[in-house]
């Protein structure tokens, strides 16, 4: 799809937005009904183009540009106070639908599922979002960002942010599998932190396929514990039944169970009702890794068409949600935050996943283009369009038109080599947020 296209789509989708202006403002028949220099069109794209610099420095680059009337950082902030929660999550999911997800994997969409901690600016005042450090009396303030992304077109589906003292990820996985609608031939692919026993009754009862990644049956408070063995390569498919009575295993045939206590949520038995047996049908693998290591996995794929290396490799695909998470916080600027309100920052952080579907949607277009017009000519290295050049022409293409032939050339320019290096252990530094007062 040309780069124009892609744009004439979104500001499709974000006129119509405007035109349904009350929908989308705290306090409908006044907010954005008066004249002002940042109009409501105005302010999302502003903040869509956010970048590393001070809120002033942002405002003179997106107006400046234009030869349009600066607003101050002042006005500009109450503007954006006048919308409501729930529109950039709009924004988001009608942009999505106006250029549908039709990539797929064998017959089937690929849906990575998982999150990432945001750090917050300070703010004594706020309970919510305040986290105790362990050795001391500070604080410090986090953001969890749970996500669906598409594996194939490399784009987020939708997502859901909770206070970190608060999260939880097995509720904000439910909560999106409701919330956006997904073909039936959807694969749900999931890190450890989102199994447990509701998660997969609910996709179960939605119809959802999924391939979940579990703790080993030995490990404390695993899933697969008395279903699997520990260290033992297995593709084994079980009837499990899950009750919230151990008296209910008596009377029944089934061979593997699973006991809910009374207050932990279980959708299909209401707590407190200890005679309900609820029998769901699953498939455990245990899978060797090329390190010696075991990898667990729960899904409800059928065996006929997914063989246990097909889920290994299911399973290696969804790395590219992390990736896209590295994108999202240093090639996209979301670890500069422009407010200390935490409705603001909701604001930049669904804001930022709209730029990177943009991106995503011009680095698709940069790629088919250059494998059609590339040379036979060998080189030490295989080369690629580079994302995070991608993303200031994305920022340009939102400010103003350009043609698709100047739009071209400009992807076109900035390439990166592609090259395979050895595998090494994960480096994990501790981050912190960049201050409001100190930018690059």
């Amino acid at each position: 799809m040309k780069p124009t296209t892609i744009r004439k789509r979104f500001f499709s989708v974000l006129n119509d937005a405007e035109q349904n202006l009350q929908d989308f403002v705290n306090k409908p028949g006044s907010d954005m009904t008066r004249h002002r220099l940042c109009t409501f069109t105005d302010t999302i794209n502003a903040t869509l183009c956010f970048t590393m610099n001070r809120t002033n420095t942002e405002l003179f680059n997106f107006f400046g540009i234009r030869n349009k009337p600066i607003p101050s950082k002042s006005a500009f902030t109450q503007q954006r106070k006048k919308i409501n929660s729930e529109f950039f999550p709009y924004l988001l999911n009608s942009f999505n639908k106006a250029l549908p997800f039709t990539k797929t994997y064998k017959g089937f969409h690929l849906v990575a599922v998982d999150g990432s901690d945001i750090n917050l600016p300070t703010n004594n005042k706020d309970f919510v979002y305040r986290i105790k450090q362990a050795r001391s009396d500070n604080y410090f303030f986090q953001m969890h960002l749970n996500a669906l992304y598409d594996i194939c077109e490399n784009r987020y589906v939708t997502a859901v942010t909770q206070p970190r003292p608060e999260m939880n990820e097995s509720k904000a996985f439910c909560q999106m599998v409701d919330q956006c609608s997904l073909p039936d031939n959807t694969i749900f692919i999931a890190d450890r932190g989102y199994i447990c026993l509701n998660t997969v009754a609910h996709l179960i009862n939605n119809n959802k396929f999924f391939l979940i990644r579990a703790k080993a049956p030995s490990s404390s408070g695993s899933f697969l514990k008395n279903l699997l063995v520990d260290n033992v390569e297995s593709d084994m498919e079980f009837t499990v039944g899950v009750t919230r009575s151990k008296k209910n295993i008596r009377h029944c045939t089934l061979n593997k169970f699973k006991i809910v206590k009374n207050k932990r949520l279980f959708e299909p038995i209401a707590p407190g009702d200890t005679k309900t047996i609820y029998s769901m049908n699953i498939r455990c693998s245990c899978i060797k890794l090329s390190n010696g290591e075991y990898e667990y996995l729960v899904s409800n794929l059928p065996k006929d068409k997914f063989s246990v290396n097909d889920l290994g490799e299911l399973y290696w695909k969804r790395w590219s949600i992390e990736t896209s998470f590295r994108r999202l916080k240093y090639a996209l600027s979301l670890v500069y935050l422009h407010s200390v309100n935490r409705d603001l920052i909701i604001q930049e952080v669904f804001a930022k996943l709209i730029m990177y579907n943009f991106s995503s949607l011009l680095h698709t277009f940069a790629t088919l283009e250059r494998s059609k017009s590339e040379k036979v000519k060998k080189l030490k290295y295989e080369y690629k369009v580079s994302f995070d050049d991608v993303i200031p022409i994305a920022r340009e293409l939102i400010k103003r038109p350009i043609k698709n032939d100047i739009v071209k050339a400009l992807l076109l320019r900035h390439l990166t080599a592609i090259k395979v290096t050895k595998s090494s252990a994960r480096r994990v530094r501790s981050q912190t947020v960049k201050p409001l007062n100190n930018r690059a």
